[in-house]
């Protein structure tokens, strides 16, 4: 095993925020180009929402796979191979001639993304212990914050004045440059072991993971309070510009409202985590996500056809996985040290893996409403809350 070169905290935050950015950036600088592209297509909103559904499933999938082989062969070059994919999917989406071509370009893009974040994620881990993991994963998410706040009016005005395709334009230049600085700034934080086992056996730490009911009973909140933020932010563009009319830059500047309550939120986790702890954290999450739910319903029922009566009731519930999600996702580590690459991949996988089943669904049924929207994220808020009132009366049943 070769002696590790040790970076400093400040390198981490920075490079772990920059590429957990990437993700996001692709998609959120995608979603008000949607319509633009299923006019230049001739193709169904549905169909041009598989790019971004499968892209979700593409990150998961980048997650499951790829995390565990960095406790083989390093978090580094693992990390690196995942961006250099990044980019050749943006590249692929530039170029795309047709709705299939587009689909598998964010998906090469998407698994890219997935698979650096993923080991970024468990490079926290390394460095910061289980301990602080929570704290500066708040950091870093705070950081990443930054760009729901501004993407959309990035993609808004991109595909006004430029078209469509000049988002993937700016995703190629945003993902070089983090290429080279996760090349020039950052050294590894677990050395490649190739005594760890066969590459195809690494993932057998999944069948113990499976296995420790503490670990999925994290993952499983984590995931459903992941998914009524994803349906929120993949469904809520159709429902402003398609059913309410707004044009997508001023979509863009209307979305920076639930962006600010997300990165309030982070800011809050990474100064309070410590104080508060995971519990009480997930605990005020849960609760402001079913208010937030609530008050979307309320709205609905109200016949509120305004885009700020989703895009309001959206700044709790984003704000609310600000609180909860660093929490569960630390917590679920934690509970599985021995495999912590493996076990940021299936969290990943699960998390992303529920939200594009429900924004798939959703856009399956949209139709011109905003009732699949309401209806997908009452339901997860119902399904997180319950989760954590039963590891909370009942956590004998939780224990690894």
């Amino acid at each position: 095993m070769r002696a590790l070169t040790a970076p400093t905290g400040r390198q981490l935050i920075v490079a772990a925020a920059a590429i957990g950015a990437l993700g996001p950036f692709g998609m959120h600088t995608l979603l008000p180009a949607l319509p633009a592209i299923a006019a230049d297509f001739r193709a169904a909103p549905a169909t041009i929402q598989w790019t971004i559904s499968l892209s979700l499933v593409a990150i998961a999938l980048g997650n499951l796979l790829v995390a565990p082989l960095s406790d083989r062969y390093g978090r580094r070059p693992v990390t690196i191979a995942g961006l250099v994919l990044f980019l050749l999917g943006s590249l692929a989406g530039y170029l795309a001639g047709g709705v299939g071509t587009l689909v598998l370009a964010r998906c090469v893009q998407a698994f890219g993304a997935g698979a650096a974040m993923a080991v970024a994620r468990a490079s926290l881990s390394d460095f910061f212990g289980l301990e602080r993991s929570a704290s500066a994963l708040a950091t870093t998410a705070t950081v990443v914050l930054l760009v729901p706040m501004l993407a959309p009016t990035l993609g808004g005005f991109t595909v006004e004045w430029l078209g469509w395709r000049h988002v993937f334009t700016a995703a190629l230049l945003c993902g070089s440059l983090v290429t080279v600085f996760t090349l020039l700034g950052t050294r590894e934080t677990h050395a490649a072991d190739r005594g760890a086992g066969a590459p195809l056996r690494s993932f057998s730490s999944y069948r113990q993971l499976l296995g420790h009911r503490a670990y999925l009973g994290y993952v499983l909140y984590g995931a459903a309070m992941m998914g009524s933020v994803t349906v929120f932010i993949t469904s809520a563009p159709y429902v402003a510009i398609e059913v309410y009319g707004v044009k997508p830059s001023t979509y863009g500047l209307l979305f920076m409202l639930p962006a600010l309550a997300s990165f309030s939120g982070f800011f809050f986790t990474s100064r309070m985590a410590g104080r508060l702890g995971a519990e009480r954290m997930m605990a005020m999450g849960t609760t402001l996500t079913c208010l937030g739910g609530l008050a979307l319903l309320a709205g609905h029922l109200a016949g509120l056809a305004h885009p700020l009566a989703v895009l309001i009731p959206g700044m709790l519930v984003c704000a609310a996985n600000a609180l909860s999600a660093p929490n569960s996702t630390a917590s679920a580590i934690r509970a599985a040290p021995n495999v912590a690459g493996a076990a940021s991949g299936l969290l990943g996988f699960t998390q992303l893996l529920v939200g594009a089943v429900a924004t798939q669904l959703v856009a399956f049924a949209a139709h011109g409403t905003a009732t699949p929207l309401v209806v997908a994220i009452v339901c997860l808020n119902l399904a997180a809350a319950s989760l954590l009132i039963k590891m909370r009366t009942r956590p004998a049943d939780f224990r690894g």
